[in-house]
């Protein structure tokens, strides 16, 4: 053999000379096509094409028709999704899971997540849903939370003097509570 032949073209060269075909691909496909094609289908659609037999149809799902009423479930499950996104986004520090059992907290009070950013960005912690609860009860809003009473804002006295407290010393100065009590202001 030569020797200006690299080790590869040697290969192939011997493997000619004894009748072996070099190796080709099945397909002509892009590897890149092939492997997006094969990730488009979900995992059980796969496995479920794959254990069929060959000569039965593939059962199809069926699409509810445009008539069907929303799910309530549904709701609850996006509520408690984008309000654990505003958790996360007010204190990144939460785990998954304690974001869920507050944001169902906060869904139970029947809050949307916009509602919720509110009494958060007031001051509230992610985890006093139930003083949020007793603010709206009473007519406070979030945008009651940042005025100052002796120059100490509002959501600061809320943990020291409670609600009642708070509220007694508003109306003294003249605060009067919203007609209907509101989530956010």
């Amino acid at each position: 053999m030569d020797d200006n032949l690299d080790a590869l073209e040697r290969l192939m060269l011997a493997n000619l000379l004894e009748g072996r075909q070099p190796r080709r691909r099945a397909t002509t496909m892009p590897r890149a096509q092939r492997n997006s094609d094969s990730r488009q289908s979900a995992p059980q659609q796969r496995n479920q094409s794959r254990n069929q037999p060959r000569h039965a149809p593939a059962a199809r799902a069926s699409i509810p028709g445009p008539s069907a009423p929303p799910q309530v479930s549904d709701l609850r499950q996006t509520r408690l999704l984008d309000i654990g996104r505003v958790i996360k986004q007010i204190d990144p520090r939460t785990t998954p899971e304690w974001r869920s059992e507050m944001a169902a907290a906060w869904v139970r009070l029947n809050l949307t997540a916009a509602q919720v950013h509110g009494w958060l960005t007031a001051g509230l912690l992610p985890a006093q849903h139930e003083l949020a609860k007793e603010c709206i009860e009473r007519g406070l809003t979030p945008a009651d939370m940042k005025s100052r009473i002796d120059g100490v804002r509002v959501v600061e006295r809320l943990r020291g003097d409670g609600v009642d407290g708070v509220v007694d010393i508003l109306r003294r100065n003249g605060w009067k509570p919203a007609a209907t009590p509101t989530a956010a202001a």
